[in-house]
């Protein structure tokens, strides 16, 4: 396997796996935008992408850190290590760049999400809160 910063022409097989997961950036130029301003990782083997992660440098008060949003394996390449592999590449990444920490997000009932970062040292910080409101049609 090999994990490298993606170039224009894995965006297909990136859209691909962001359509399987319904999580946005799944046209060309969402892509495109957002590729210009951050890194986005992948793991490919036999030719063929199969997962991917994005890396975001950001800054908060006095800190700067890297942070890992969309890290996706293909199903077939899941419970192999392959998740565990992107998150060797951001923290390498993270001391490579000289920053503080590596942060993310997981939705609390995504319970083999949370157990990969938690075994792999990430310590919970806190709860967010999902909020909605339905807004009925009817005038």
């Amino acid at each position: 396997m090999i994990f490298r910063e993606a170039v224009e022409s894995d965006y297909p097989s990136i859209m691909a796996l962001h359509k399987s997961e319904n999580w946005g950036l799944d046209t060309l130029s969402a892509l495109k935008n957002f590729h210009k301003l951050n890194t986005i990782v992948v793991c490919e083997e036999n030719n063929l992408i199969v997962g991917k992660m994005d890396l975001m440098q950001k800054s908060k008060a006095d800190r700067s850190f890297l942070y890992i949003e969309r890290l996706i394996v293909h199903p077939e390449y899941r419970h192999k290590g392959v998740a565990k592999k992107f998150i060797t590449y951001a923290e390498n990444e993270c001391k490579k760049r000289n920053l503080d920490a590596v942060e993310l997000a997981v939705r609390e009932d995504n319970d083999a999400a949370v157990h990969l970062y938690t075994s792999s040292g990430f310590q919970i910080l806190g709860k967010k809160v999902y909020m909605q409101k339905s807004i009925s049609k009817e005038q």
